[in-house]
């Protein structure tokens, strides 16, 4: 049964009638008529039955209606699909880790909101989820930390910038500071989870200069930790938009010689990016230059 014989079939069962069923297809009775004996000749099986001038449908027909309902309504929403394709889609679902979703993505996101009728799906979450996410088909395209990429994921480098020193309100350190300072302090820096860029970055910086180190407490999200810089547990060097967000509740430090860091589009390979997702790129990459 191809799907205009699906389409015959189904408006006979909902109406109960050929000319009901022409009528909802927007074809002639005749039609209709013609088609629904050509199925039941390739079937081998009727149908339907007339009964005293009505059609009743055979138990053969009973027994396929379920699942032609199922088709039916996934050829409702591939319509429905199409049609926006055709009209432009406007939706984007986007990834991004807490950080930049907030500080980086949020203020864009606002005047997209005001100024157009995108609308746009933001998931918070870490550079492998976020991958994994990309891959599955279930973001269009993600922002994230760092300039490598797993395989089968396109990476583009949106810009370029510096680790920051955060230090307690009650701390007696003052402007820049080197990662040898802060090693040598008895105030313990707080590491940050290897399994992403920036705390890998910091490892690799931190083990270049002693390769015995080891953190009393390490972090896997920044905003976490900067609280505990908050709390006066330790030092932390993170991300310039976890420090912007905290700078009234710690004191900010430039790190000397300077760890960059670079924040990058992601998208998967098997799946370019779409007229939308194109057009929000251009809009990021605008408002961070």
């Amino acid at each position: 049964m191809n799907l205009r014989q699906l389409e015959v079939f189904y408006a006979v069962m909902k109406t109960g009638t050929v000319s009901g069923a022409a009528k909802q297809l927007h074809v002639s009775q005749p039609n209709v008529t013609r088609v629904l004996s050509h199925t039941e000749l390739q079937l081998g099986f009727a149908l339907f039955e007339r009964v005293k001038g009505r059609l009743v449908p055979t138990q053969e027909a009973q027994l396929l209606l379920p699942e032609a309902e199922k088709v039916y309504q996934q050829l409702g929403q591939f319509r429905n699909l199409t049609n926006k394709i055709k009209a432009g889609e406007k939706h984007l679902m986007i990834g991004a880790p807490p950080i930049l979703a907030a500080g980086l993505l949020a203020p864009l996101i606002a005047t997209i909101c005001h100024e157009t009728n995108y609308t746009i799906e933001v998931s918070t979450a870490n550079r492998d989820e976020l991958s994994d996410a990309l891959l599955k088909n279930k973001l269009d395209l993600a922002i994230g930390f760092g300039d490598e990429a797993p395989t089968s994921i396109v990476q583009k480098t949106l810009l370029n910038t510096e680790l920051e020193v955060l230090t307690p309100l009650s701390s007696t350190l003052s402007g820049a500071l080197t990662l040898s300072e802060l090693l040598g302090s008895q105030t313990t820096l707080i590491g940050l989870d290897t399994r992403d860029p920036l705390g890998l970055h910091l490892h690799q910086a931190i083990h270049a200069l002693n390769p015995n180190y080891h953190s009393k407490v390490t972090m896997r999200n920044y905003s976490a930790a900067a609280e505990l810089v908050v709390a006066g547990a330790g030092n932390a060097i993170v991300d310039p938009w976890t420090a912007s967000q905290y700078q009234h509740k710690v004191n900010r430090h430039r790190l000397k010689p300077t760890i960059n860091v670079s924040v990058s589009l992601l998208h998967a390979e098997h799946r370019p990016l779409s007229i939308a997702a194109k057009w929000f790129v251009d809009q990021l990459s605008q408002s961070i230059t």
